[in-house]
């Protein structure tokens, strides 16, 4: 079957490399090609091995099986195309949410192609009925992606349901949260530039850096993926969980100099503070010399953390007290993009430019040996 991975555009080549990695630890099949675009990636491979990488995978926001492909000019043939799709092999439950993108396409009127296709998919279903979803499992959402370019049709149906960057372990947020997808992509690059380091998390918020570090090559048992259940799923042979060793750092230890901040850190983290080095309030200018140690900063920043002082400055103390008095060897840093354009003599080992929330941003890895 062929399958995609949505990745937030700018971290692709990271997410790639983490399939990668994962994928040799957790399938004995060779790796396929994969082919990179922008916000995906695109294979072709077993179901088997691909719903085995799901729940270990940390970058990417959803993962897609795609059912058919096709020129779509024009309604009919549309309506007709859908209706052929064995849908009672891939759904359980309630009829599925359709979602429809069109672009550059004979058919522009994403409504006009959803009618087409939900007519369709209940003329299937009505021939051939799906399964009511076990008990307890009724958080299934059946998401399906029609996706319209250049007159070329792509059926897509969510194995996830959920966005996978919805982890299922966080409880509280703090004012300005980071998306879980863009802290493993940054804790993962900084570890594959700096092996066997302790990491520090100076301002950690609800401590979304430390989690991700800490979890990032664990199998997810937090919450369930559509493709648990679907039909196509469970008739494959069951395969046994797998457990992978590596950690990306030595220790992690989460700061913050809010006390209501490390107390939501410490409720959120109960099932995982046997990991941390230290949970504790700690002001980050306050903090001394350190061995072997790499830091990951999200500084506050905007309306609804306010500093006494312009971005830009802050993050040149947050440098240099970085480098001369906690004698780290490196720092990651995320901020709005604009401060970034005002830093001067940088000895960047990273730079990219994402989008978090809707705010335009730099994620920078500085070396500061």
């Amino acid at each position: 079957m062929k399958f995609s991975f949505t990745v937030l555009p700018g971290i692709e080549d990271i997410a790639l490399s983490e399939l990668k990695k994962k994928w040799s630890s957790l399938n004995s099949s060779e790796l396929p090609e994969i082919e990179q675009k922008k916000g995906k990636l695109f294979l072709e491979a077993d179901v088997s091995d691909v719903c085995t990488l799901i729940p270990y995978l940390r970058i990417p926001t959803d993962a897609y099986i795609i059912l058919d492909e096709f020129t779509g000019k024009d309604r009919p043939k549309i309506y007709n195309k859908i209706s052929k799709i064995p849908w009672h092999n891939y759904l359980r439950g309630d009829f599925p949410l359709v979602l429809v993108t069109t672009k550059e396409s004979k058919i522009i009127n994403s409504s006009l192609v959803k009618e087409s296709v939900e007519s369709g998919i209940k003329l299937a279903l009505k021939k051939s009925p799906i399964k009511k979803v076990p008990k307890g499992k009724e958080s299934i959402s059946n998401k399906i992606h029609i996706d319209l370019y250049q007159d070329r049709l792509r059926v897509s149906l969510s194995l996830c349901g959920t966005r996978m960057d919805k982890r299922g372990v966080k409880l509280y947020t703090d004012a300005a949260p980071l998306r879980e997808s863009i802290a493993a992509a940054m804790t993962f690059r900084l570890s594959e530039l700096c092996e066997d380091q302790n990491l520090i998390d100076p301002m950690s918020g609800t401590g979304t850096f430390s989690l991700e570090s800490i979890l990032f090559n664990r199998y997810n048992s937090y919450r369930d993926f559509d493709y648990q259940i679907a039909p196509f799923f469970i008739n494959l042979p069951l395969r046994k969980r797998k457990k992978i060793e590596n950690r990306l750092f030595k220790s992690v230890s989460t700061y913050d100099l809010s006390p209501k901040s490390v107390e939501s850190i410490k409720h959120n983290f109960i099932p995982f503070k046997e990991e941390f080095e230290e949970i504790i309030v700690q002001d980050f200018f306050k903090l001394e010399e350190r061995t072997d140690s790499v830091a990951i900063i999200n500084p506050p920043y905007g309306k609804r953390i306010k500093l006494d002082e312009e971005l830009d400055i802050f993050i040149n103390r947050i440098i240099t007290h970085a480098k001369d008095s906690i004698k780290l060897k490196k720092i990651a840093l995320i901020f709005p993009t604009w401060a970034y354009h005002k830093l001067k003599g940088l000895n960047l080992l990273e730079k990219r430019f994402i989008s978090n929330g809707g705010i335009d941003v730099a994620f920078i890895i500085i070396d500061l040996t």
